[in-house]
């Protein structure tokens, strides 16, 4: 029900970003969000390991607790978030049902690519697990997530800017690096810090790759289907996470927990190499 939730909201909350943000400041617009979303995630994991310590580990009443957020939330999007200006007259003039089915190229190769880089990069899960492995107690492990999404939220902004000046190829590259990085050094961590190494390299790849994917899919699509575009784009990155995850757990539980963490990294190098060959994607 959490991913349902997710997949009916991101699609919607993408295009009105795109929609209200100048060309000129996409990047930086869709760094932005992604770097808010992360200090939720940074929060919340701190909260939740003061919350299982303070109720000598009623996970019960801590998710109870999460409600509150969540339901806050729906009351600003109820009476603070509106539809940009001009949004639905515009539509309404320019979009046509089967218009939705003809993205166009250069959609389709940004879609393409993040395909490949959700593929080789697994669900936050098998870091959390990993981190078992490493000698983690079972309360401290949310702290994995809070040194995580430090390093993805204090990049993700900084890279969406940067990309509005000199693109985006370079900083992908670069977030490939720092994903296979993470790979190898958690494939193969017996030790909390190797842990938090990996961790941290994994938070530098989502800052550097996140942001980025959504500011070319919104620079390559016209404006009355930018919401076609990324619900095209979350439901095929979301059906290859899907197919990826399912089969590293097969590979963790069948070979050991580092082969799915070598696969990505293999798989993260075809993907540079996939990414030097097709050159600069769209902004």
């Amino acid at each position: 029900m959490d991913r349902v939730g997710k997949g009916i909201r991101g699609t919607p909350r993408d295009a009105i970003i795109a929609a209200v943000s100048h060309a000129a400041i996409r990047g930086a617009s869709f760094g932005l969000r992604k770097s808010l979303d992360t200090l939720g995630g940074f929060i919340g994991p701190l909260v939740a390991v003061a919350a299982m310590l303070a109720l000598a580990g009623n996970i019960q009443l801590v998710f109870w607790l999460a409600a509150i957020p969540a339901a806050l939330c729906m009351v600003v999007l109820i009476f603070f978030v509106k539809e940009p200006a001009g949004h639905q007259a515009e539509k309404k003039i320019n979009f046509r049902l089967s218009e939705a089915f003809r993205l166009n190229r250069s959609v389709w190769v940004v879609i393409g690519l993040a395909a490949l880089i959700m593929l080789a990069r697994l669900s936050e899960a098998f870091v959390l697990l990993k981190a078992l492995e490493a000698g983690i107690s079972p309360a401290w492990v949310p702290l994995s997530l809070v040194i995580m999404h430090a390093a993805y939220g204090l990049t993700a902004y900084p890279v969406g800017r940067i990309s509005d000046q000199i693109g985006t190829r370079g900083l992908l590259l670069c977030g490939l690096s720092f994903l296979i990085a993470a790979h190898l050094t958690l494939a193969f961590a017996t030790s909390v810090w190797l842990y938090v190494l990996g961790t941290v390299f994994w938070g530098l790849h989502m800052g550097f790759s996140q942001g980025l994917l959504g500011a070319m899919i919104a620079g390559a699509t016209p404006a009355h289907l930018r919401g076609s575009a990324f619900g095209s784009f979350n439901l095929i990155t979301g059906l290859v996470v899907l197919a990826g995850n399912t089969a590293a757990g097969f590979l963790w539980h069948s070979f050991g927990s580092h082969v799915p963490f070598v696969a990505g990294a293999v798989l993260s190098l075809v993907a540079m190499m996939v990414l030097a060959v097709k050159g600069q994607p769209a902004k």
